[in-house]
């Protein structure tokens, strides 16, 4: 079994200045955590996996296929295979978990 906080790993991203890292990966599943604040960007990109992302805090926009939709804490989103996306509009410190079936970079991302 594996335990960690998504807090503790947010407050690692701060102090490295990174924006996301894994904190877990199997072949059949990956989890990232992700953290952006205002001002920051994140280019338009797709994964060859599915994508479930959950927000822990903040509030922000999501640009799937320039459709854009506000997101917030307690958001759930589902992004299949191949779906063009970028956050944008950080409104406050935005800290995310995404999961990635099969794991992230298997198929070709």
């Amino acid at each position: 079994m594996n335990t960690d906080s998504v807090r503790d790993v947010a407050d690692g991203l701060v102090e490295s200045g990174a924006e996301s890292t894994e904190s877990l990966r199997t072949d059949n599943v990956s989890l990232e955590v992700m953290r952006f604040e205002p001002g920051d960007e994140d280019q338009m990109h797709a994964h060859g996996e599915d994508e479930i992302y959950i927000v822990q805090s903040g509030n922000a926009e999501i640009n799937v296929e320039n459709e854009v939709t506000a997101v917030s804490a307690g958001d759930i989103i589902h992004l299949e295979p191949g779906t063009d996306h970028r956050f944008q509009g950080f409104e406050d410190e935005l800290i995310m978990t995404v999961a990635y079936a099969p794991a992230k970079g298997t198929h070709g991302s």
